[in-house]
């Protein structure tokens, strides 16, 4: 059995590829897509929740959001659209992809007078878009339902006549066709106005839109590494035919209740790409060449040098590392950590050091991975604060000379210092004071000469959330 789901897997391996490319998206709607009603609109907007997820496959997709309170689409409405300087900044933008979300506000009285325009004006909306230079691929959406008669907002009109012209319009102008009002159709819940959707029905309308931009219902990573690789594939073997939920990656948006070949296609879509964690914090790959900086892969904590740090292109263990002379050789970014804000994991893979050398610290507060100065072994000082906690002391040694790869996770009850996939040391007792500090790779707290580390560090990743192997 097994040796017919490795040959199964390695034809199919063979036979699919590709991946979706990043994209510029703009997101032309009313105040459903500008986030009317929503505490933080700048966070939680549908093109805010979307950046966030795209951002998940691929960090160069960029989503802008062009919403105009009480716009419409028709050219003859009260408030028509292609007159706000938003509608001219979505052309400016040159995106690669359009979002058009309109039609909420032509249900109004004052408006649908003027129903006899919509298609027409809905199709030189989608002409305008199509002549850019960037030549978009432009999507239009069935508008949510509206709950209630409210502002004019009239649902009946919504339901019975604007649906199925916006259907007319995809099918006139060749253009795909996203089903918002389905898709909420049962939320009245996250309508607290009936019209304008809270955090998490924008949520829902981030899941069905990026689901038909990314071809997949969810990241096909099913066993949580962030990775789509072999494992996955052969999850999905194991179930194939079956009715399987959480391995349901296609048709978009609503699955076909099994596992077959439309979740094969999705899944292949994304063939060894690694996805983006979101609750990745900070992520150095240390697989530079040249340079005193250290990138940080999520692009917020660039690390700089102090002392002279070599880079080491062919010697790390994933790729490239980064080589520290144990006198004065350290990473310095502004990352803070706090642990009340929540869960924490720190990983690195290290090789040789001394005791008493310190691996990683948090300027200021404490000592995260470091040697014990007798013997070598990982310990912490993360969650040590006097009486209530002492630093947790493993009898693991990690100074022989061979690659570890060390970690410090605390999931809100339980800190646990790991090497390799064994949990080393843990404890239920922590107490933590206020810290703020940023983060040093190689030193301690206060870069005390003695405390800087000796040898190889790579790939250093910071999460705020519990991972453990």
């Amino acid at each position: 059995m097994k040796t017919k789901t490795w040959c199964f897997a390695t034809l199919i391996v063979c036979a699919l590829t590709g991946a979706a490319a990043a994209e510029r998206v703009a997101c032309v709607g009313d105040s459903i897509t500008y986030g009317a009603g929503i505490s933080d609109r700048m966070r939680d907007s549908y093109p805010a929740q979307l950046q966030r997820l795209l951002w998940q496959y691929d960090r160069d997709w960029e989503v802008s959001n062009f919403g105009v309170s009480g716009a419409t689409l028709l050219h003859r409405g009260d408030k028509p659209y292609i007159q706000q300087s938003a509608y001219n900044s979505a052309i400016a933008f040159e995106p690669d992809i359009v979002i058009i979300k309109l039609g909420t506000n032509d249900s109004k009285p004052q408006n649908w007078q003027y129903k006899g325009d919509f298609a027409a004006d809905y199709s030189a909306m989608i002409d305008v878009f199509r002549s850019l230079p960037s030549q978009p691929q432009v999507w239009i959406c069935r508008p949510v339902p509206a709950f209630q008669l409210t502002w004019g907002i009239t649902p009946e009109i919504i339901r019975d006549e604007i649906l199925p012209l916006v259907e007319q319009v995809a099918r006139e102008n060749d253009v795909p066709l996203i089903d918002l009002y389905t898709a909420l159709l049962g939320g009245g819940h996250m309508f607290p106005d009936n019209i304008h959707p809270n955090a998490e029905g924008a949520g829902v309308m981030t899941e069905v839109i990026g689901s038909h931009l990314l071809g997949v219902r969810f990241p096909p990573d099913f066993n949580g590494d962030w990775q789509v690789d072999i494992e996955d594939l052969v999850a999905l073997i194991e179930h194939w035919g079956h009715e399987e939920p959480a391995l349901d990656l296609a048709p978009v948006p609503f699955g076909d209740g099994a596992v077959d070949v439309n979740d094969l296609a999705a899944l292949m879509q994304y063939w060894q790409r690694e996805l983006y964690d979101p609750t990745l914090l900070a992520h150095w790959e240390l697989d530079e060449t040249a340079g005193t900086i250290a990138q940080d892969r999520m692009g917020r904590y660039d690390a700089n040098f102090t002392g002279d740090p070599l880079w080491q292109p062919e010697a790390g263990r994933i790729d490239g590392a980064i080589l520290l002379d144990g006198l004065d050789d350290a990473l310095l970014a502004e990352l803070e950590l706090n642990p009340r804000d929540g869960r924490l994991s720190i990983w690195a893979w290290v090789k040789g050091g001394a005791p008493g050398q310190v691996i990683i610290s948090q300027a200021g507060a404490a000592n995260l991975l470091l040697n014990d100065p007798q013997e070598g072994f990982l310990m912490t000082e993360f969650g040590s604060a006097g009486r209530v906690s002492g630093p947790l002391q493993s009898d693991t040694a990690i100074t022989d000379g061979d690659w570890h790869r060390v970690g410090l996770v605390w999931d809100g009850t339980s800190r646990m210092i790991y090497v390799g996939d064994v949990a080393v040391a843990e404890s239920s007792r922590a107490g933590f004071a206020e810290s703020r500090g940023g983060l040093n790779i190689g030193c301690d707290t206060n870069r005390t000469p003695g405390t800087f580390f000796s040898g190889l560090i790579d790939d250093v990743r910071i999460y705020n959330r519990a991972v453990k192997p």
